[in-house]
């Protein structure tokens, strides 16, 4: 048996604290080390602690180890995180070199080098890790490779453990009521892969084969989180829709066992694959917001960031969801491939076109691992890797060079859509009218006043 301490780096500060976008910083307890938890529990003692409440990172984590003794430190990394989380692993094995060090997650599979190089991580992981790790700890870890290739994808999701929530305090992660309508709330994935390629996405943990949970091992897993303490789920996948009669199949099961709780499709669905059945449904078994990736209000950019989606679909997706007493929240994005200052204009007015509940403007962060960011640094148009400023909030510090918009007409773009979309006399309305429905008057009022126009 070995002793396993997952850690979070702390991101939601980065993130979105220092941002503009602050006032709707989600807290969820992390989904992959969850799952990653859930493979080992049985075999291995594990413990998972978020960095994301601790004023000093390094001494909460080293606080942690001097009370659990484990023979494993592991993380999952993203980008914007990279660095301080390579900088905590580099302080774990200066500290206490006895102990194993690993590491994976989307940013590891997409720079395997730079990971190996940084000289602190004893064990690196390449793609999905679920059943890696309970296959290297069956075997003494220092024979372990010190870079482990990405398996081949697993097929049946159903064979997968729940994530093992019982391993986080619930009662700190708290959500604004932008984005819930109860606390805690928790991620649930239903689904891995997506079958589109978005130049901007990256598919290399997950790939485009789209697999599935079936939808009673869903359910369950939706009853599950409900008895840990999960008063709210909101629906991680890529493309919840992929397959709309299994989508609505969940849909049904949770009405037909008589579960009562919100849900949200955060992440958003494809406008091309959902109808106006869907949210009908959908909406009475509890579905309360779903997310739209809309990007762009230009088709010749939707078309050249390969979204396969349509204005008239979007048009029609969004309509669709309102008309079924949906919050609907669209995603918009500034600095795509083949974008303009025409394009960007277009993307503004098309969002106060859209029955919209929220618009959230993000600026293109070609992160390692997709297609735009190849592109960019082939043709040598990556200015800098300074990871903790990928972030698509930022606006200050110059990532790429773009083949037509420089950064500040794109940073100004940016500013002007939320100013543009919120600061309406008719979204006002609209908003009073929701907030005095729902009670968020009051909610509704303090999130203006703090947010930073």
């Amino acid at each position: 048996m070995f002793k396993i301490l997952f850690f979070n780096a702390p991101s939601r500060n980065i993130t979105y604290l220092k941002t503009n976008v602050r006032i709707a910083a989600p807290s969820y307890p992390n989904l992959t080390l969850a799952t990653l938890a859930g493979h080992l529990i049985k075999d291995h003692s594990v413990r998972i602690i978020d960095l994301d409440f601790v004023n000093d990172p390094w001494q909460s984590l080293s606080e942690e180890i001097d009370s659990f003794q484990p023979d494993i430190v592991a993380a999952s990394i993203k980008t914007p995180v990279y660095n301080i989380t390579r900088d905590l692993m580099a302080n774990v094995k200066k500290k206490y070199p006895a102990v194993k060090t690993i590491a994976g997650g989307v940013h590891i599979t997409a720079m395997p080098e730079e990971a190996a190089a940084a000289g602190c991580f004893d064990i690196i992981i390449l793609g999905e890790g679920d059943l890696v790790l309970p296959d290297l700890l069956k075997s003494p870890l220092s024979s372990a490779p010190r870079v482990i290739p990405a398996r081949p994808l697993i097929v049946d999701l159903d064979s997968l453990p729940f994530p093992a929530w019982q391993l986080f305090d619930l009662t700190k992660y708290k959500n604004s009521r932008i984005s819930s309508r109860a606390n805690p709330v928790g991620h649930i994935e239903t689904s891995r892969g997506c079958a589109y390629s978005c130049n901007f996405c990256s598919k290399l943990t997950f790939g485009t084969d789209y697999r599935m949970k079936s939808t009673n091992r869903v359910v369950d897993e939706m009853e599950y989180m409900l008895k840990c303490g999960f008063k709210e789920i909101h629906i991680a996948d890529d493309s919840f829709t992929q397959d709309i009669k299994r989508a609505k199949a969940i849909c049904n099961e949770i009405v037909r066992r008589g579960l009562k709780f919100p849900w949200s499709l955060i992440n958003g669905v494809r406008v091309n694959l959902v109808d106006e059945e869907f949210f009908r449904i959908a909406k009475k078994a509890g579905l309360w917001q779903t997310g739209f990736g809309i990007e762009t209000g230009d088709q010749k950019v939707l078309e050249k960031i390969s979204k396969k989606t349509t204005l008239e679909q979007i048009k029609r997706a969004v309509t669709a969801a309102n008309n079924a007493g949906i919050d609907t929240f669209g995603f918009f994005i500034f600095g795509l491939s083949g974008e303009t200052e025409e394009s960007m204009e277009k993307t503004i007015q098309f969002s106060k076109s859209l029955p919209l509940s929220i618009a959230k403007f993000d600026i293109c962060i070609p992160y390692p691992g997709t297609d735009y960011y190849q592109e960019l640094l082939a043709k040598g148009k990556i200015l800098h890797q300074d990871w903790p400023s990928y972030i698509v909030h930022q606006i200050e510090k110059p990532i790429f060079q773009h083949e037509n918009l420089d950064w500040p007409t794109i940073s100004l773009y940016y500013k002007r859509a939320f100013r543009e979309y919120y600061l309406r006399p008719s979204y006002f309305w609209h908003r009073f009218l929701r907030s005095l429905k729902n009670g968020d008057l009051l909610y509704d009022v303090l999130y203006f006043l703090k947010s930073k126009w």
